[in-house]
């Protein structure tokens, strides 16, 4: 059966299920669902959990196995299965649906993946998931919800229902779910008492917008090298800020590779912007890099970016401090590589 995200925490209050397959384009969301579940299972003595991560070369025996498999520690198991992908191939939607319609009363089964085609929800193994289990779906939350969902979670956290403030965080984080559930944080530590100052918090935003991440991104996108120099080494003293810094970048490019294409092919920009659903107030500076920057240009740079995320991880030997600054200069104007 399909479960609205909003109406989980009911369900669950009424009925364990035997299985749940969450699923949807927002990761945060798809987490806070899994939480949710895992929370109330363990209120249910589900005090065992084994996790699964599958792709397409993926042993489903091993699950089988695992179920078969008597705990000598806890007499009520969770097997978690994470899907790397829905194309989970024959042999994985045989395996999922005998697994769906063979739960034993000591098991939960739940299992997760990313966004969902049409014709993968029509799949014999979503149908047999859905039959047998509760299905969550997560879809991407637009622009004009936005507002509304932030002022939601504002709620849930202790903190007084605000329109102001949430379209603040809306505009500042520019859809991005896990900023603003970093802001709501913050905001719940500033006002424990959950009543928040707004003309305070709105001045507050106003100016520390300018020397976050995503005033840095934008900084270079709309080409100020002096600001991108200066907000930079204001955040150097963030030891996060290198792997938050060049995750968001890489994104941002990779997005930004995809309009240049369909810009080469002749597409209206302004049909692109929509399309991409890029804010109003970004609209003048992902014109600009468009404008200034030619496709080849920003594949170097996405390329580059990819070394330094091996060398954040140890598996390549690039100054990351150096290397985003030099790149970020290079979006700005500064300095700009040879083609």
């Amino acid at each position: 059966m399909r479960i609205k995200p909003e109406a989980l925490n009911l369900s669950l209050a009424n009925k364990l299920e035997s299985l749940y397959f969450v699923f949807g384009a927002e990761s945060l969301l798809i987490d806070q669902s899994l939480s949710a579940i895992l929370s109330t299972a363990k209120q249910a003595g589900f005090d065992e959990k084994t996790s699964f991560d599958i792709d397409g070369n993926f042993d489903w025996g091993l699950i089988t196995a695992e179920i078969a498999n008597i705990s000598l520690f806890s007499p009520r198991r969770i097997i978690e299965c994470r899907l790397k992908t829905g194309k989970i191939g024959v042999k994985g939607s045989k395996a999922l649906t005998t697994l769906a319609g063979n739960i034993p009363s000591d098991i939960l089964l739940i299992i997760s993946t990313g966004k969902l085609d049409l014709a993968q929800q029509k799949s014999k193994w979503f149908k047999t998931l859905e039959q047998y289990g509760g299905v969550i779906q997560h879809w991407e939350i637009s622009n004009d919800h936005l507002i509304g969902w932030i002022n939601n979670h504002m709620e849930s956290t202790g903190l007084q229902s605000n329109k102001e403030v949430a379209q603040s965080i809306a505009f500042y984080t520019e859809g991005n779910l896990l900023a603003s559930m970093q802001e709501i944080q913050k905001l719940k530590m500033a006002y424990p008492d959950g009543k928040i100052n707004t003309q305070d918090f709105l001045e507050q935003a106003q100016e520390q917008s300018k020397y976050t991440i995503y005033g840095l991104i934008d900084a270079a996108l709309f080409g100020d090298a002096p600001q991108v120099s200066k907000i930079y080494n204001t955040l150097l003293s963030d030891t996060a800020m290198p792997i938050q810094l060049n995750s968001s970048l890489y994104r941002e490019i990779k997005n930004i590779i995809d309009m240049s294409i369909e810009l080469h092919q002749n597409n209206d920009i302004n049909a692109i912007l929509q399309s991409h659903r890029v804010w109003n107030k970004r609209k003048p500076i992902i014109t600009n890099i468009l404008k200034r920057h030619p496709y080849q240009r920003l594949q170097k740079i996405l390329l580059l970016l990819g070394r330094i995320d091996r060398s954040i991880k140890g598996m390549d030997n690039l100054n990351v401090i150096d290397e985003l600054h030099t790149i970020l200069l290079n979006l700005a104007g500064k300095n700009q590589w040879a083609q």
